[in-house]
């Protein structure tokens, strides 16, 4: 989570049978899509999304280091210790998302089926890739681990199937200390770590004073990534990429962006049927010649209550796909990205799925297939 701009660090990490390692980060602002471009890694010619495995029969565990070292963490407005009121700001922000709701007609339906669970303490105080631990913390010593402006981080890593091992077939992975897990997917989140600045200033209390963050809403953000979410374009939901220390800043609830993200990571039977797809191209047309925009923003505007809903970005070849959209009409709305952070809100970098995800390795060009390569985000 990062106060004014989000700046992208790649890298690649090896766990056991390939596996990839992707850090987010929220600060005053959020930023992209949860879902649209959760692309995990390439089954070619198809994109396949990474999430956690097993869900709901195997909750997503986590573990809380709550000391804070630079006491940087008020628990005003909660009664119990600093470490209590730590783990219940955490657990409300998790609560948003197991409970997350869509709007269907005049009703509020639940379409995600996903389970949490807290796991207990640990001492861990810097960010572990490779130890199949979720732990969230405000101790982090490694003072690169924060860019300028970037208030907290999500770490997570992936394992993706062996390119001999058929789809359908589970494989094995082993985690530091020799545990050994399953994954039945083509791409299973193994790993994700949540570090809080702590030269950064939260507190538990709903109206946070002058330059200090509402923990719960920073969590939920980055809490939201743990999950398996990127970040969205929309600039009221708990996923847009950046935040504010002011009370307006303050994003605990779910928008439907963010509802509809986590429905389509970890889905009930009936959230492809009262459900809608949007999908087309965006094209430019010049001098008599028509060529494919990539990385136009694409939004899905309700075109009676003058809502943006759900978002996404083209593809190389101009194409989008906006999944789970609630019934309604729809306009849709197309926006370039700004040249660099210096000359607007939005830009490619924003969006760390899809910037590394149509690009090589390096980030230095566009294949031919989108594919969610790895680093940590600010």
């Amino acid at each position: 989570m990062v106060r004014k701009q989000k700046a992208g660090q790649k890298g690649r990490i090896v766990m056991n049978c390939a596996a990839l390692a992707v850090t987010f980060s929220a600060a005053l602002m959020f930023g992209y899509n949860p879902f649209q471009d959760n692309l995990g890694t390439i089954t070619a010619p198809q994109p396949v999304v990474a999430h956690w495995d097993n869900i709901p029969a195997t909750p997503v565990s986590w573990f809380l280091n709550p000391l804070t070292p630079s006491n940087n963490v008020s628990n005003s407005g909660c009664s119990d210790t600093p470490a209590k009121c730590i783990q219940q700001a955490l657990e409300s922000g998790f609560s948003a998302w197991t409970g997350a709701q869509v709007p269907i007609g005049n009703t509020q339906q639940q379409l995600t089926d996903i389970a949490v669970t807290f796991a207990g303490t640990s001492p861990l105080t810097n960010p572990d890739y490779q130890d199949c631990q979720n732990v969230i913390g405000f101790s982090d010593t490694n003072t690169s681990d924060f860019s300028t402006g970037t208030i907290a981080f999500t770490q997570i890593s992936t394992v993706t199937r062996p390119a001999n091992v058929p789809s359908g077939t589970p494989f094995q992975y082993t985690c530091s200390g020799s545990a050994s897990k399953t994954c039945n997917l083509d791409d299973c989140i193994a790993d994700a770590d949540i570090e809080f600045n702590p030269k950064v200033n939260f507190t538990t209390s709903v109206t946070p004073p002058s330059n200090t963050f509402n923990l719960q809403s920073v969590a939920t953000h980055e809490e939201g990534h743990l999950l398996g979410l990127d970040h969205s374009g929309i600039g009221h939901t708990v996923m847009f990429p950046f935040g504010d220390t002011a009370l307006a800043g303050v994003q605990t609830q779910l928008q439907t962006d963010d509802a509809v993200g986590i429905s389509f990571l970890y889905p009930t039977t009936s959230f492809a049927s009262a459900t809608g797809v949007i999908s087309g191209f965006v094209n430019l047309s010049s001098s008599g010649s028509t060529s494919a925009v990539f990385g136009a923003h694409v939004i899905a505007v309700n075109s009676d209550t003058g809502n943006a809903v759900i978002d996404g970005i083209t593809a190389p070849d101009g194409s989008y796909k906006l999944i789970g959209v609630p019934p309604g009409n729809y306009n849709i709305l197309v926006l370039p990205m700004a040249p660099s952070s210096d000359a607007g809100i939005l830009v490619l970098d924003n969006f760390s799925g899809w910037e590394c995800g149509f690009a090589d390795a390096g980030c230095k060009s566009v294949p031919l297939n989108p594919t969610n390569f790895t680093g940590r985000y600010y």
